[in-house]
């Protein structure tokens, strides 16, 4: 994936690679000690498969992302495979 700044990220649209309109990407969750991406945190539209509590945010593990162009593209098909959590709001 080509590199490009992380504060682009913010207020894109999250669509999985099967359709799904996921949400926005709201904030990132960055591990300073190995310089990687960890998580996007999103805030779900309604009827997202990623929804946990109504008006919470999630973290989606950032290894899910496909592509990123004008929306970030995730792999749908690994979302039953991974803990989605409920962020720290």
């Amino acid at each position: 994936m080509e590199r490009m700044p992380a504060k682009l990220l913010f207020e894109r649209t999250v669509i999985g690679n099967k359709g799904s309109v996921m949400g926005k990407v709201k904030d990132i969750v960055f591990d300073e000690k190995v310089g990687r991406l960890v998580s996007l945190e999103i805030e779900p539209s309604e009827h997202s498969p990623v929804m946990k509590e109504e008006g919470k945010n999630v973290l989606l593990p950032y290894k899910l992302v496909v592509a990123i162009k004008d929306v970030v593209v995730i792999d749908e098909s690994n979302l039953n495979r991974i803990n989605i959590r409920v962020a720290d709001q």
